[in-house]
């Protein structure tokens, strides 16, 4: 979701200065790597801030420091997405291949 509007964002508002950031090791979560690359790639070649394997802490007075905001964002959003659900499925109704290896 955070990648999504970032994009959105810069795109509707070029002058913005935008950061994004994940406590994972790269955008999109668990999506393929080639896909993660290519939205990198876009964010980086827009002036979008990109920042990983780094967790939210904005209680932390080094925080914002180490993502290049010394002084704080003058607005943040907090962008979690959904993690799809489906444990309750029955078996025969899922996908035999996918992310993951299938189960969707």
């Amino acid at each position: 979701i955070g990648v999504e509007w970032i994009t959105e964002l810069q795109h509707f508002f070029p002058n913005l200065k935008l950061t994004i950031m994940d406590a994972l090791p790269q955008c999109l979560g668990p999506l393929p790597a080639k896909a993660a690359a290519y939205c990198s790639k876009y964010m980086a070649k827009h002036g979008i801030k990109e920042f990983y394997n780094l967790k939210y802490n904005a209680k932390d007075p080094n925080f914002y420091s180490s993502i290049g905001l010394p002084n704080g964002p003058d607005k943040e959003y907090v962008c979690i997405g959904v993690k799809a659900s489906n444990y309750f499925m029955p078996t025969e109704t899922l996908s035999e291949k996918g992310p993951g290896g299938g189960g969707w």
